[in-house]
C-alpha cells in the first residue's frame, strides 16, 4: 500500500483498490492523480488461504481511512469490493467499482467467470447492488445476447444475472496514449502474427484462442506466429511458433512493429488494451466476434464471427492479399479510443457520486 502526495492535501482523497496492479490499473492511477489523493491498495488474494487474511486487513484500512471526502474505486467486483459496499452503509463514502469483465461473466463450459463460482458470485451480485456506481469499459458487460460460442447461459452482462439493478451505469471504455504507442521502422515480416496473453491453466488455453492459433499454425506452416506470455499449451507446438514469456512496453512496441497481424481471438473479453496497443503500432487485427473486440476493430481489420476453425481458416487465406494499411490501424484507435477521452469521462462519472 502506498500513498501519492504533493504537498498539502486539498484535493478528495481516492482509495484504489485492486487485486494486481496491472497496466491498467496504473493507467487509471496516472489519470486520476491530478484531481485526487490517490491512496492505493491492493487485494491480496494471490493465494486462495491469503483471502480470510486480505479481509481483515482490509476492515482495518477501512477503518483507519474513513475521512470524508473520500471515494472508493474497486478495479472489478468480487471479494474486493464487498468489504466497501457494507462501509458504504454506515459511512456514506461511496463506492464506485469498474467492471473489466470477469465480474460480469458465466460460462461454466469453461469455468471461467465470477459467477461461475460460489460464494465468489455471491459477493460479486452483492457489491454491484450496493455500490454507488457501476463503470463499465463496455457497455456489453451490462447486457449481451452471447452468439460466438455455444454456452448454456447466452445472456450475460451484469443485467442478466441482475435484471432489477437499481444502482446506476456509467460506460467508460478504455483509452490509450497514442504517444507512447506508435508505428515505428522495426523490419514488419510479412504474414507474421503475434498474440499476447497469459494464461496458465486450461481454462486460459481455450478463452484467449491459444488453441486456435496452434491449428492455424499447422494449416500455414510459411506463416510465423509469437505469443507473447506465459500460457498453458498441451499439444505439441508447431516450428513456426515462438513463446516469450515475459517482456517490457518497450520491447512489446518492438515486437509489435515487426508483426503485420495481431490476434484476439477470445472467448470472453472486456475491452483488450493489447488489440488496441497493437494497432497504434500497426499491427491488422483479427478478432473474435466477442464484447467490445468488433466495436474496436470496425472495418480496420477482421472478425471472426463463429469459433471456428474453418471459417478462421477462409480468413487467413485472404490475408496474404489485404489493402489493409498500418496507418489505418493507428487512426483507427487515435479517433475512437483516445486516453483524453477516458480520462474526462471517468472524472465525471466519479464526481458525480462525491
Amino acid at each position: 500500500m502506498l500513498s501519492m502526495t504533493d504537498g498539502k492535501n486539498t484535493k478528495p482523497n481516492l482509495i484504489m483498490m485492486y487485486i494486481s496492479l496491472s497496466t491498467f490499473v496504473k493507467r487509471d492511477i496516472e489519470i486520476l492523480h491530478d484531481d485526487f489523493q490517490i491512496i492505493n491498495y491492493r487485494f491480496d488474494t494471490s493465494k486462495k488461504w491469503k483471502l480470510t487474511v486480505a479481509f481483515v486487513k482490509q476492515f482495518f484500512f477501512l477503518l483507519k481511512n474513513r475521512q470524508k471526502n473520500t471515494v472508493i474505486v474497486t478495479q472489478s467486483a468480487g471479494y474486493l469490493s464487498f468489504l466497501p459496499a457494507v462501509f458504504q452503509l454506515f459511512t456514506k463514502i461511496p463506492l464506485v467499482i469498474i467492471a473489466i469483465g470477469t465480474d460480469c461473466i458465466k460460462m461454466p463450459e469453461i469455468q471461467y467467470g465470477a459467477h461461475t463460482k460460489w460464494p465468489l458470485s455471491w459477493f460479486t451480485n452483492y457489491s454491484f447492488k450496493h455500490a454507488k456506481l457501476l463503470v463499465p469499459v463496455h457497455k456489453t458487460l451490462v447486457y449481451q445476447e452471447y452468439r460466438y460460442f455455444p454456452i448454456q447461459f447466452p445472456k450475460q452482462g451484469i443485467k442478466a444475472f441482475l435484471p432489477h439493478l437499481k444502482t446506476p451505469v456509467i460506460e467508460v471504455v478504455n483509452g490509450f496514449d497514442w504517444e507512447k504507442w506508435n508505428i515505428r521502422d522495426e523490419g514488419r515480416v510479412p504474414l507474421s502474427f503475434i498474440s499476447v496473453s497469459t494464461s496458465l491453466q486450461k481454462t486460459g488455453y481455450f478463452l484467449k484462442g491459444i488453441d486456435l492459433i496452434l491449428a492455424m499454425a499447422k494449416r500455414f506452416p510459411d506463416y510465423t506466429f509469437t505469443i507473447v506470455g506465459k500460457v498453458y499449451v498441451p499439444e505439441k507446438v508447431p516450428q513456426n511458433v515462438s513463446f516469450i514469456p515475459h517482456v517490457s512496453p518497450e520491447r512489446l512496441m518492438q515486437l509489435f512493429n515487426q508483426h503485420q497481424f495481431y490476434l484476439q481471438l477470445s472467448i470472453s473479453e472486456g475491452f483488450p488494451n493489447t488489440l488496441c496497443e497493437s494497432m497504434l503500432c500497426g499491427c491488422i487485427p483479427i478478432g473474435s466476434n466477442v464484447a467490445s473486440i468488433p466495436e474496436i476493430i470496425g472495418d480496420s481489420g477482421y472478425i471472426l464471427t463463429q469459433r471456428d476453425e474453418t471459417e478462421l481458416e477462409r480468413i487467413f487465406q485472404k490475408l496474404a492479399e489485404t489493402h489493409l494499411k498500418p496507418e489505418d490501424m493507428r487512426k483507427r484507435i487515435v479517433e475512437n479510443f483516445p486516453l483524453i477521452k477516458r480520462k474526462t469521462e471517468l472524472l465525471q462519472a466519479i464526481r458525480s457520486v462525491i
